[in-house]
């Protein structure tokens, strides 16, 4: 299996490409401001006026340049560039505005629902746990039982606790208590009441 990697001398001809391209958007950008200001300056030189021309005759077509050529080209581009991010602008900022609004309608309704949820909490306490028919213990009664004294409808047990009790004479002496005499408890500590 081989596996591609690139070599320094692509990843160098990348970054030799970009500073072209760098340096020939600068050298566009001072074409484009040296013909303006060309054009400027022709602009504000008064020309040499005709004694007695009609003003109503056209100008003859004056012959233009490489620069006049390439002044025109340039502003033809940036006008068309000009209208063409306007237009864009426009519709983007109509989907943006759309956007906005059906993100803050999906807001509201998030909200909405999070009222909806029903409310729950993990309550402490200490409720004994019922044994059952097979002798083990049910602690879904005490749960609820817990859950009710504080205010809510139902609950499950989270954590439980289980004791073994033992008669006082049977801990007082230094001996183990026989079989049969310690039972154990089991209680609810804390459970998910909602």
């Amino acid at each position: 299996m081989r596996i591609g990697t690139k070599h320094k001398w692509t990843r160098r001809r990348g970054a030799d490409r970009a500073r072209i391209a760098a340096r020939a958007a600068a050298g566009l950008l001072a074409c484009h401001v040296a013909v303006s200001a060309c054009d400027a300056a022709m602009a504000q030189t008064p020309g040499p006026e005709a004694p007695s021309a009609p003003t109503n005759a056209p100008a003859p077509p004056q012959p233009q340049g490489f620069f006049d050529a390439l002044g025109n080209w340039v502003q033809q581009g940036v006008a068309t560039v000009g209208s063409g991010f306007g237009a864009m602008v426009g519709a983007v900022g109509g989907q943006a505005n759309q956007a906005a609004k059906e993100a803050a309608d999906a807001a509201r309704n998030a909200a909405t629902s999070v009222t909806k949820l029903p409310v729950s909490g993990i309550t402490t306490g200490r409720e004994r746990c019922i044994l059952a028919p097979n002798g083990a213990p049910d602690c879904r009664t005490a749960a609820e039982t817990l859950c009710r004294a504080k205010g809510y409808a139902a609950g499950t047990s989270v954590d439980f606790e289980t004791v073994e009790k033992c008669p006082p004479r049977s801990r007082v002496s230094a001996r183990n208590a026989p079989e049969g005499v310690c039972t154990l408890e089991h209680f609810v500590t804390k459970a998910l009441c909602q």
